[in-house]
């Protein structure tokens, strides 16, 4: 068994935290993966993982060899990947983690361009609400929205998203009296599901004064397409990121509430896991995203006609 083997294996046990899981990712057999451990252990005279009825974890001699075994592993990849692209063209598998509703509006462009580009790699793209973790489920980068939480990852600012209350002309024309955001503390309203501060919508006044409205949902969904597609049906208010609504408000089916007011914004990153040599294509990867949308994303240029409120 060649050392390398054993410590794609020991690295792989590790960031998945379980040898099926590390199975399934080098497509080998369980107890293949527990040999080729087995096998370093006994070459190097020493425990490097602790065994429990229920988990894995390094002790300290593992976790000193776990780095050194990462950076040799991420220069032997750095290596092979200037070597096959010596002629020029990138190559290889990139596997992507994308928020679902953005990727579906607003990565499809995007990731046509680099193929194009690029017709040598291979994309992976998982598209889905769900935070994976990347470095266990094999992700070479992912687009993240909102506060980042993972320390273990290197973020890299690409756009920013604001978002605003929604509704139908339909249904804001039952509610006559909309003078101020409390006014809209009893219209029907559509929540995002997996945001837990869904019910409280936080608001800056033009005069700089803060607030907040709490609202009673008539639903929730854990998908803005829907609960955007639902408003526009006049079944209820929704407060979404612009990304998602854009279009539905210039085209007159939804207007803003108190667009004067400001709601909320966010950033937009592309993350990727902390390691000593990035491959070329994550970089490249990287370095083409984070240039793709601007300080000013179209998703912001809002006909400022169809404002109401």
């Amino acid at each position: 068994m060649s050392q390398i083997e054993e410590l794609r294996a020991f690295v792989l046990i590790v960031e998945t935290g379980s040898l099926t899981q590390a199975a399934d990712r080098m497509g080998i057999a369980v107890s293949a993966v527990s040999r080729r451990l087995r096998d370093l252990e006994l070459r190097l005279g020493t425990a490097l993982i602790q065994r429990s009825t229920r988990r894995l974890f390094l002790n300290e001699t593992g976790q000193l060899f776990y780095q050194r075994a990462k950076t040799v592993l991420s220069t032997l990849e750095d290596a092979e990947q200037e070597a096959q692209n010596a002629g020029g063209a990138l190559s290889g598998v990139l596997r992507i983690s994308v928020p679902l509703s953005f990727g579906i509006a607003h990565m499809s462009t995007a990731i046509a361009q680099f193929m194009h580009a690029h017709p040598d790699i291979h994309i992976e793209m998982d598209l889905s609400d769900k935070r994976v973790d990347m470095i266990a489920e094999g992700f070479d980068a992912a687009i993240r929205i909102g506060n980042l939480t993972d320390s273990s990852l290197i973020a890299k600012k690409i756009s920013s998203v604001s978002v605003l209350p929604v509704a139908a002309p339909s249904l804001i024309s039952q509610w006559p009296q909309l003078n101020h955001p409390n006014d809209l503390a009893n219209m029907p309203a559509l929540v995002y599901a997996n945001d837990r501060s869904s019910h409280d919508w936080h608001y800056v006044a033009p005069d700089g004064k803060a607030g907040s409205l709490n609202i009673t949902p008539r639903m929730s969904a854990n998908n803005g397409d829907v609960l955007r597609d639902l408003a526009v049906a006049g079944l209820g208010m929704v407060s979404l990121p612009n990304f998602l609504h854009y279009e539905a408000i210039n085209k007159g089916l939804l207007q803003p509430l108190f667009p004067d007011y400001d709601w909320s914004s966010f950033d937009i990153f592309v993350v990727y896991p902390k390691t000593t040599i990035l491959p070329k294509r994550t970089r490249v990867f990287v370095d083409f995203i984070s240039g793709l949308y601007g300080r000013s994303p179209y998703w912001e240029e809002i006909d400022r006609t169809a404002l109401a409120g």
